[in-house]
């Protein structure tokens, strides 16, 4: 019996990867060609770390299959048979993530599923975009952004017109386009956020905190990203325009440190 315990969690994974391939092929095509989902390709990997890094504790638990596993499993064949048909290759993978959900409950049962919640969490940000949610935040976070880098070359001495996504900046326009709406950011600095929670050992409300806080932090650096483009035109595209990203990303992370420094101050003055 321990034998075959010990051999249904790599089945149940291969049979998995066989049913599914297609769609992680696609996922993986999508965090390719898409810089606003490049972050997938580290999502499985951290799951893994938090996964292995927990093993001891999950291994002590019960294992109780539950009968729920089973209608998921039914679900989300259910759910990937309507992607197929043209649904969608989100579709597809969130029928992925349920069917993951289905075997661990079938496996281990509810005990199992809890200690997993966290990983869980994190496997949402390797799902694709979902294409009715992702319109509908593009143009308010476009004009956001825009508003935005207008008052900081206001602040800075310029003398910026703004006419929805344009900026009109000493006789040469900008246009705020969809690729700088700061989804890049914001996606994965909020998976940044969860995880440094877990790390630094964060919990409750600070953990929420935090991961909030993440929002506000990539809106504003995508700000700064798009006023420096004014005065620095050579940021707009090329090797510069990368690593301009990267290092704004690297102050978004700066800033949430701040931010975290400030939790845990709160926390230790007020003890909440």
């Amino acid at each position: 019996m321990n034998s075959v315990r010990r051999c249904a969690l790599p089945l149940t994974a291969l049979a998995l990867l066989i049913c599914y391939a297609s769609t992680i092929r696609g996922m993986a095509q999508q965090w390719i060609e898409d810089e606003d989902m490049a972050h997938g390709f580290v999502v499985p990997f951290v799951i893994g770390w938090i996964i292995w890094r927990e093993r001891d504790r999950w291994k002590m638990l019960p294992r109780k299959a539950s009968l729920w596993g089973i209608a998921l499993l039914v679900a989300a064949a259910a759910l990937d048979f309507a992607g197929a048909l043209g649904v969608g290759l989100f579709a597809r993978s969130l029928a992925l993530l349920l069917s993951i959900t289905g075997a661990v409950l079938c496996l281990g049962g509810l005990a199992w599923l809890r200690a997993w919640a966290f990983p869980f969490l994190l496997a949402l940000f390797m799902l694709p975009k979902l294409a009715i949610v992702y319109n509908q935040v593009t143009l308010p976070l476009q004009l956001l952004a825009t508003r935005l880098a207008g008052s900081i070359l206001n602040a800075a001495g310029f003398v910026v017109v703004r006419s929805g996504n344009i900026l009109s900046v000493a006789g040469h326009q900008i246009a705020v386009v969809e690729a700088c709406d700061g989804i890049r950011y914001l996606i994965p600095l909020v998976f940044t956020a969860l995880v440094f929670c877990y790390v630094t050992g964060l919990n409750g409300w600070m953990r929420v905190a935090l991961a909030v806080a993440a929002i506000p932090v990539a809106i504003v650096a995508n700000g700064i990203r798009v006023a420096a483009i004014v005065p620095l035109p050579a940021l707009s595209a090329g090797p510069l325009h990368s690593l301009a990203g990267w290092l704004i990303f690297l102050l978004c992370l700066l800033m949430l440190g701040f931010v975290h420094w400030v939790i845990r101050a709160m926390y230790r003055r007020y003890e909440f």
